[in-house]
């Protein structure tokens, strides 16, 4: 379920989930704390089926990872979904996930 939402995780004892790409276009979570995620990726289809950029409370997003912390304040997701991969998005060293990492 996690990676049909757009974000999995990946490595124990972290507080990291690895960004995908969702597989719907809208889709809300309730968490416990009364708080929302808000998932949305209105351009999301067959052909369009890849991550050009992300938007996360509001602001460009260019990291592979979330916080689980973060996301537990409540927040949107705004997937902008496109037909070909972009390989430039978090293709920085900063935004890799820690279970990339060399540690």
């Amino acid at each position: 379920m996690f990676s049909a939402l757009g974000f999995y995780p990946v490595t124990p004892a972290t507080d990291q989930y690895v960004l995908g790409a969702p597989l719907f276009k809208k889709a809300t979570i309730h968490l416990e704390n009364g708080k929302t995620i808000e998932i949305k990726a209105d351009n999301n289809s067959n052909e369009n089926r890849y991550v050009n950029s992300l938007k996360f409370k509001g602001k460009k997003y260019s990291k592979n990872w979330l916080s689980h912390s973060e996301l537990m304040k409540g927040t949107t997701l705004k997937f902008d979904m496109i037909s070909q991969p972009n390989k430039d998005r978090g293709a920085d060293e900063k935004d890799f996930p820690y279970s990339y990492s060399k540690k």
